[in-house]
């Protein structure tokens, strides 16, 4: 597997990174959240596919990350691959953009939002990974570490931000809720 961030197992042997970057908590918009869902699902459907990108983050906003989706190139379900024109296009997104790029992103179709060993070990030292389930429907977001020489995922807190648009629900009451004496669902829906 490719990662849009491999860089060097040191991080004195990195002086591009910048240590400011490294927190303990990041945003996520709630559009770019729903965005995920929607195409990991559909990634899924087509036969356990799954979706990956790199994670940014602009130089006026230390705390709001940005999904950017690139091509799976990896012809194999449960596995994701960026290719080397994948990264040379992200990065040059981020750079006309003046973004970091802080790790990867992809989607697990069948197991839950952990990255396994093979995640681990593609991901650079000190960068973020973001797994998000279909199965359970949860994004996660990690650091990968060195702990003893060998590499390892700690979990960072992610909150999704932003509001849904306002406005009559598309859902129609449960079952076993009744409509109030002399409303209509329709009349229901416009309050």
């Amino acid at each position: 597997m490719g990662s849009a961030c491999e860089h060097a197992r040191t991080y004195e042997n990195r002086p591009h990174l910048d240590p400011n970057w490294i927190k303990s908590s990041y945003q996520l918009p709630l559009e770019e959240n729903l965005r995920l869902k929607r195409e990991a699902l559909s990634a899924a459907a087509e036969g356990n596919r799954e979706i990956c990108g790199a994670i940014l983050q602009h130089a006026n906003n230390n705390e709001t990350l940005e999904l950017f989706f690139a091509e799976n190139a990896s012809i194999r379900s449960h596995s994701f691959e960026l290719s080397f024109r994948s990264i040379r296009r992200i990065r040059k997104v981020a750079k006309h953009r003046e973004s970091s790029i802080l790790g990867s992103f992809h989607s697990h179709p069948t197991s839950d939002a952990t990255p396994g060993r093979n995640d681990i070990n593609s991901a650079g030292v000190l960068s973020l990974l973001m797994i998000h389930s279909v199965k359970t429907g949860q994004t996660r977001l990690w650091q990968v570490v060195l702990r003893d020489g060998i590499k390892k995922a700690r979990e960072i807190q992610l909150q999704v931000i932003g509001h849904r648009l306002r406005g009559p629900s598309p859902l129609a009451p449960s079952a076993g809720r009744s409509l109030p004496q002399g409303k209509a669902l329709h009349d229901l829906r416009t309050h």
